[in-house]
Formats: structure tokens, sequence, C-alpha cells
């Protein structure tokens, strides 16, 4: 079974995006759901066909089985699981509207701990041994600055963009590559 499948055995498919099209390239389309945000939406260009966005955002952590204390319950907004040169990722992605908050890297830690529960899952119930262990991680920040300004330097990554201590800052509304985040 490809890892498309698998991991469509184990999301509820309200979670699961789609990979669309836009002037011949493949996409996906990131929504914030918070109708007051600033940033509405980031598509990023050249994914996979078979690729699996899973929208965190739409889940319901209100019955968690965790107390809502330092950040248990927090998850980022996006889960792209994909291939990129024959090396397989899975981006954590967060939406921001204005100032990034020092809690993003709570976040991040608990989108780590449901992969970690899917790993699980998948080892206990399909006897699929650590899933997501080829995978490379990446933590990105897509926000809409607060001003306005013209970038006066090249934008490049933060290399070490593998932790969520280390997540990349995005400026949006740039609407990048999927090759720009690895």
């Amino acid at each position: 079974m490809c890892d498309r499948e698998v991991l469509k055995t184990l999301f509820n498919s309200s979670l699961l995006g789609v990979v669309g099209t836009k002037s011949g390239r493949n996409f996906v389309k990131l929504k914030e759901s918070d109708s007051g945000a600033k940033l509405k939406n980031v598509d990023i260009f050249d994914v996979a066909t078979d690729s699996v966005l899973v929208n965190l955002d739409r889940s319901d952590p209100s019955s968690s089985l965790f107390v809502k204390s330092e950040g248990k319950r927090k998850r980022c907004d996006y889960l792209l699981i994909t291939e990129v040169n024959d090396e397989k990722y899975i981006f954590f992605i967060e939406l921001k509207s204005g100032k990034i908050s020092r809690y993003i890297g709570q976040q991040f830690k608990g989108a780590e701990c449901i992969v970690d529960y899917c790993d699980s899952t998948l080892s206990r119930f399909h006897e699929i041994d650590a899933f997501f262990k080829g995978y490379k991680k990446r933590f990105i920040c897509f926000y809409k600055p607060l001003i306005s300004k013209k970038p006066t330097r090249l934008f490049k990554p933060n290399p070490l963009h593998s932790r969520p201590e280390n997540m990349w800052k995005y400026p949006s509304p740039h609407n990048p590559s999927i090759k720009q985040l690895i």
C-alpha cells in the first residue's frame, strides 16, 4: 500500500485537503479558519500528486484527553506529507496574521505528538512500524507582516528549520514552490 493510501486509512476524510491544479502546476491551498485573520490563504505549488494535506484546524481539541496546560492541546494548522526529489517530508505549517507569538513552538510540538500517535496507531493496528521514521521534518510559519515594507535583502530560509524552535518564518503573500520550503 502506498503512503497516501496508508494515511487515508488513518485520518478522518473531513480533515484531508486536495491537490489541485492551477496554470498546469499542482498545488495545495492552505486557508485560515479565523474569519478575522489578515492572512486568509497560502498556495504551495509543485507538490506531488500523491501528497496528503491534513487540516488540523478542523479537529476539535475541546474534547481532548489532556488538560489545557503547557500547550498540550495545541497543534499547528496543517500537516503536508509529501515527497520532493525522492525524499519524504512532513511539513508542519502554521498561518499567522501579524505578530508571531511565542506559543507557536507549542503548536508545532503538539502536532509532533499527533504524528507520534499516528505512528503508534499504524504500528498497533496495521502492523506498519515506524511509518514516519524516514520522513524529514520542516516547521514553517507563514505570516502577514503588520507593516507593508519592501524587502531590502534577498529572502533566504533558515537552513535548520527541522525543529519547532528553529521554524522558518515565511512572510506572505508569497506563494512558494514546495522546493523552496525544504
